[in-house]
């Protein structure tokens, strides 16, 4: 069955976070967000894309 296989991965994913140390998931969650915020830095704006084809 599709559901039990998903439950069965579901499940391990919360054992697997629910065992990480508080420190450990915040120093994860620190990584993720400023890899995330250089994603979105990295991306042109919609307005700075209008200005420069306007030039």
């Amino acid at each position: 069955m599709k559901s039990s296989c998903e439950f069965e991965k579901f499940d391990a994913t919360v054992r697997k976070v629910l065992s990480m140390s508080r420190d450990e998931f915040l120093r994860r969650e620190r990584e993720w967000k400023k890899k995330r915020a250089q994603k979105k830095r990295a991306k042109t704006s919609p307005t700075s894309r209008a200005s420069a084809s306007k030039a």
